[in-house]
């Protein structure tokens, strides 16, 4: 039997055990994968676990059952909801509803109309599930393509489904190329380009590749976004390569010609395996990055952008290795000031604003492809693409702006080089439950730890479940805890002090999640540890 995933929404740890039980031992295809205690929680593991049903009370702290149903259903049409409350209250049942909630239960929960809801929603999905193979059955094997393309350029498909490339059709001979078009949106009248939707020109682009490669190369086509993506079967080697770069170039005049649009290639180096096409794709993206500061309508090959002369500020970092020195060797003050310096230089002798973003996207380019060598990009940008970090330059219209955001770029990027240098010694973890151990009493967030490790906060927070078996939540709500039980058995502090001292944002929560945590309130820990206490 095919399993099917639940996650459980209750602020009461006992009830959420209880049904994690019930639904366990019941005779369904249903498997609780995940647990939340509020509403905050559950957006977070709805994230990252996607399941199919989500089932939730109503009343909760921070985020309700209501505005996490309306959550749902605006961001995740697909994943169903039914509701269990204690509150025998209609309006609630109507919210709900209206939500698209599939049912609503009373607590005390029966057994049997818990079986039974769930048994209504496993059909429910079963039929869609059937009625869309019916409906699609010749498109299944070209979405199969794509997504596996997809992965595999993303560098995301698990080498146990090669075998699938295989299946379908995809394999090279000779070696892999890759080629990502883009369209130049300042080539499209603005009116023209609202009229019509952003997937219908890049569904022209790809039926035009598409056609202008038959006979003459052979290789798979499809389309990331807005971007169309061509993995080409050719040698690795000078002669193909420039090859490839003509025929992009006709590409792109032909389109200029019949469409009256102009289109940017870049084009990434050849590799040999299957294995390495991310590489490929990662450098045509590199390339690609360069029409920012030369334009579009052109091909561009990686390691071989348009240059212009920029010698006369040598103290901005837009040599590689010059770059590379400043972030391994320079001291953080230095490296600051080295920048500050050079675009104060630059500000003050270049002809024109765009000279000017023109060389601090050059710098933020080659850091770029700095920190992909390294294989720490992603953590650099915390999964953002660098083509928004350099329009966040090029909107920078103030001197000393514009050279703190490329310090605090930079300094970012020196911090992760030099921790994957040094065998990166202190996990990420550790370093957070060191500082929240040492910094419990102020305001802690999961975004602000995630800066101070320099990671993407949903990384982060997958990382704590793995290594800990808890949550950052979790783990923050028991260090405050267990200090607040300390102070209680070993102070005479006021128990409003004490919250307020630990971290807690008003006594009323700290009360509920000081029980929910040791089973007792502050009050009855303290009386029941501290007979002295309680006879005062």
């Amino acid at each position: 039997m095919n399993k099917r995933t639940v996650l459980v929404v209750d602020d009461e740890a006992i009830f959420r055990r209880g049904l994690r039980h019930l639904i366990g031992t019941s005779n369904t295809p249903w498997e609780v994968v995940g647990e939340a205690k509020d509403g905050l929680e559950a957006l977070e593991e709805i994230e990252r676990l996607q399941p199919e049903l989500v089932i939730t009370d109503i009343r909760m702290p921070k985020l309700d059952g209501i505005e996490l149903q309306q959550h749902i259903h605006e961001n995740h049409p697909d994943i169903r909801c039914f509701v269990l409350s204690g509150y025998n209250d209609f309006r609630y049942a109507q919210s709900s509803l209206r939500y698209g909630a599939k049912d609503y239960l009373l607590k005390p929960i029966v057994k049997e109309e818990l079986y039974r809801v769930l048994n209504v929603v496993d059909t429910e999905l079963t039929e869609k599930e059937q009625q869309h193979q019916k409906l699609v059955p010749n498109v299944l094997s070209t979405q199969e393509r794509e997504r596996l393309l997809d992965e595999l350029v993303r560098g995301e498909l698990p080498h146990a489904k090669y075998g699938e490339l295989q299946r379908l059709g995809i394999t090279f001979e000779k070696g892999i190329y890759c080629l990502i078009a883009e369209l130049d949106k300042d080539s499209v009248e603005r009116n023209r380009y609202e009229r019509q939707e952003a997937e219908l020109f890049s569904l022209y682009m790809q039926q035009f590749i598409e056609e202008a490669l038959k006979g003459l190369r052979s290789g798979f086509v499809f389309r990331r976004g807005t971007s169309v993506v061509a993995l080409l079967d050719a040698e690795s080697s000078a002669e193909s390569r420039q090859a490839l770069a003509q025929l992009a170039g006709q590409i792109a005049a032909k389109i200029r010609a019949e469409a009256q649009l102009t289109i940017t290639i870049g084009i990434g180096g050849g590799v040999q395996a299957i294995e390495d096409v991310a590489k490929s794709y990662g450098e045509a993206k590199i390339a690609l990055l360069y029409r920012l500061t030369s334009g579009g309508n052109r091909v561009l090959l990686y390691e071989d952008p348009p240059m212009q002369e920029a010698a006369s500020i040598p103290t901005l970092l837009t040599r590689r290795s010059d770059l590379e020195q400043a972030l391994l060797e320079g001291v953080d003050d230095d490296l600051g000031e080295r920048v500050r310096e050079g675009i104060e230089q630059l500000c003050g002798l270049a002809a024109s604003p765009a000279a000017i973003h023109e060389q601090v996207c050059r710098m933020l380019l080659e850091a770029y492809g700095l920190a992909v060598d390294r294989g720490v990009h992603s953590q650099w940008l915390s999964g953002a693409e660098i083509g928004g970090v350099l329009q966040g330059a090029l909107a920078i219209n103030a001197r000393t702006e514009l050279a703190a955001y490329c310090a605090s770029l930079l300094h970012t990027l020196q911090a992760l080089i030099r921790r994957s240098d040094d065998g990166g010694q202190v996990h990420a973890v550790d370093k957070v439950v060191r500082h929240i151990e040492a910094h419990y009493a102020e305001p802690i967030t999961l975004g602000s730890m995630a800066e101070l490790v320099f990671l993407n906060a949903s990384y982060l927070s997958s990382l704590f479940k793995s290594r800990l078996g808890r949550s950052f939540v979790e783990i923050l709500t028991s260090i405050r805890v267990r200090e607040a039980s300390r102070r209680l058995l070993h102070t005479d502090d006021k128990i409003s002090s004490i919250a307020y001292e630990t971290g807690f944002v008003n006594i009323r929560h700290f009360n509920r999640v000081f029980k929910s945590e040791t089973g007792r309130t502050p009050k009855e820990f303290r009386d029941t540890l501290r007979p002295d206490r309680a006879k005062v």
